[in-house]
This record gives C-alpha cells, sequence and structure tokens, in this order.
C-alpha cells in the first residue's frame, strides 16, 4: 500500500509538472497570437512604405508632380501619398532598367467603430516587371494612426506638393513615419528613410540616343 501511494504521488507530481508546462506553452503561443495580430499589419505596412520611399524617382520625362501628399481630398480620406518608384528588372540591377511604378496610397476612415484602413496600389509607369512590389493592389486593417511627416531641407512639413511652389517638383529629403496600432494595449512604431531627392530615372534608350 505504500509503495502505491509513494508510486500515485510521484504520478502526481509529473501529471502537475507536464500540465504546468502545456499550460504555459498554451499561453506563450497566446500571447504571440495577440501580439502578431496586434502590431504585425501594421509592421508589414511600415515594410511596404519603407521600401517605397527609400526608392522614389523622379521619372524622366513625367509632367505631374512627382511627390504629392495632401489631406484626403474625399470625405472619406484622411490622408493621400502618390510619387513614382524604382522596382528592379529581372535582367539587369542598373537603376536606369528599373521598372518605375506610380505608388498611391490611402488612408481611409472606418464607418462607425470601425478601423482606419490603408490601402496601396501601385500602378506601372514604365518597363512592368514580375516584382509584386510594381503592381497590384494590398490592404491593411489592425492600426488605429498613421501620421508621415517630410523633411525639405531645414524643417518637417505634414504636406507636400499641394499649392507650395517650393516643393512641387521635387522629392523630399527624407520621411517619419509613425504607425500605432492595436486595441486596448496600443503600441506605436516607426523610423525614418532617407529618400534620395536628386535621383532622376532615365530610360537607357534615351541615354544611348544622347551619347556622342
Amino acid at each position: 500500500m505504500i509503495e502505491l501511494l509513494i508510486a500515485a504521488v510521484i504520478a502526481g507530481l509529473l501529471l502537475a509538472v507536464v500540465l504546468t508546462v502545456y499550460g504555459s506553452v498554451l499561453n506563450t503561443v497566446a500571447l504571440q497570437n495577440r501580439w502578431r495580430d496586434r502590431v504585425m499589419p501594421g509592421a508589414d505596412a511600415l515594410d511596404f512604405i519603407v521600401r517605397d520611399l527609400a526608392c522614389a524617382v523622379i521619372p524622366f520625362g513625367v509632367t505631374n508632380p512627382p511627390f504629392s501628399a495632401v489631406s484626403g481630398e474625399k470625405s472619406e480620406e484622411i490622408f493621400k501619398l502618390s510619387f513614382y518608384s524604382a522596382f528592379p528588372t529581372e535582367s539587369s540591377n542598373d537603376w536606369r532598367s528599373y521598372s518605375v511604378g506610380q505608388v498611391t496610397y490611402i488612408l481611409q476612415a472606418g464607418a462607425a467603430a470601425e478601423e482606419p484602413v490603408l490601402l496601396r496600389e501601385c500602378k506601372p509607369f514604365r518597363v512592368p516587371s514580375r516584382n509584386a512590389l510594381s503592381a497590384g493592389l494590398e490592404k491593411w486593417r489592425g492600426f488605429k494612426k498613421l501620421e508621415i511627416v517630410f523633411f525639405d531641407g531645414s524643417d518637417w512639413v505634414n504636406q507636400w506638393g499641394s499649392g507650395d511652389k517650393k516643393n512641387t517638383n521635387a522629392l523630399p529629403q527624407a520621411a517619419r513615419i509613425s504607425l500605432v496600432t492595436g486595441q486596448n494595449d496600443r503600441k506605436e512604431i516607426g523610423t525614418e528613410v532617407v529618400i534620395n531627392a536628386g535621383r532622376q530615372v532615365v530610360p537607357v534608350k534615351s541615354i544611348k540616343n544622347s551619347a556622342p
């Protein structure tokens, strides 16, 4: 009887340890899922914005302003950002042979209690490539706030190319991005990105034609 009692106690202790470890694993997985649901949509959107801004260009021959950031022109739009970005092709890493897309980000107000929606649309401007970033539509939810400000060489401004002759035909030198994600336990993520404000993409054909 004593041996059976000791065995039962040991089995109970082992079972308690196993249940404790199992419960800890489940709790860790639940915390990771909540973190991913809270942060990842914003982190994914941030990665897209940073990549597009870092590769912002002024395409050769473009007639409209190459970069604009304004408060939404429509009632359902909070913010609208539009510019040109370069995407590598499969055949060359030369900047002059990159495909160029017109990238537009629109932050739309959610209906009633819904969260804002961030849309990214990219339309090929020149030499469409198979790069997944160079065309298509992306959509993100799960964040409460998006703020982007731009450095014009002397100051940070929250709009660009909207009735301001100084910035109409130029790119900002840098951008500062801030996203707020989550519900009750909100988290702010953000970064700064440097933009090569003097970068202009000229097609290889034009360069060959102008060579002596």
